[in-house]
């Protein structure tokens, strides 16, 4: 049994044209972010829909970003196709670029990012040769006694990874949110951009 879905070929023509024109595009505007659980691993981000959302919110998150209009059809396509139903609610979507890390650490610290139910759904945005770079699931599971979002780096004995998910232009991996994800550094300076979208 699988722990993640994946979709080959999952933007259409439109949405592949907004990735290569405008998000791969040197005029694109990204945003430096220290840290991610910690300041170890720093990226850059543009904020699509923000992190601070709860659980109960009814609404769809404020966007100041005009892929608003981007996200929100592209997961509602995945329920609708994938899910077998509809969406219910985007918690937070936000577009990652990564450079890789001059460190030691084989990974980013393994964390989740919502305490409560939710799927994440990854999808690469550019082609990355690698090594490294993959997006790793392991095999802690959020559970009701469980109380940390995230184990640093001087807890990775603690846990082991399951799966290793290639990261491949326009393809899209759906897994539950209570999964503890990473991603597996790199340190070719080749750059590595993702969309992320938690919904249930």
């Amino acid at each position: 049994m699988t722990l993640f879905h994946e979709v080959n070929n999952f933007l259409t023509e439109e949405e592949m044209e907004v990735v290569d024109n405008n998000i791969l595009s040197d005029e694109f505007p990204w945003f430096y972010q220290n840290a991610a659980t910690t300041s170890n691993f720093p990226f850059l981000s543009h904020v699509v829909y923000a992190r601070e959302t709860n659980e109960n919110d009814d609404y769809l998150p404020l966007s100041n970003s005009p892929l608003a209009s981007l996200v929100g059809p592209m997961v509602t396509r995945y329920c609708n196709t994938y899910l077998n139903r509809p969406l219910k609610q985007i918690y937070r979507s936000c577009l990652n670029l990564s450079n890789g890390w001059n460190l030691d650490y084989p990974f980013m610290e393994p964390h989740i990012d919502h305490t409560f139910d939710h799927y994440n759904l990854i999808v690469y945005l550019n082609d990355f040769n690698g090594p490294g770079g993959e997006t790793l699931l392991f095999d802690k599971y959020l559970c009701d006694e469980m109380n940390k979002g995230h184990y640093n780096v001087d807890e990775y004995n603690q846990l082991s990874v399951l799966e290793r998910i290639q990261p491949e232009k326009n393809k899209a991996v759906c897994f539950s949110g209570k999964i503890f994800h990473s991603m597996a550094n790199f340190q070719s300076n080749e750059r590595r951009v993702i969309l992320v979208t938690t919904f249930i």
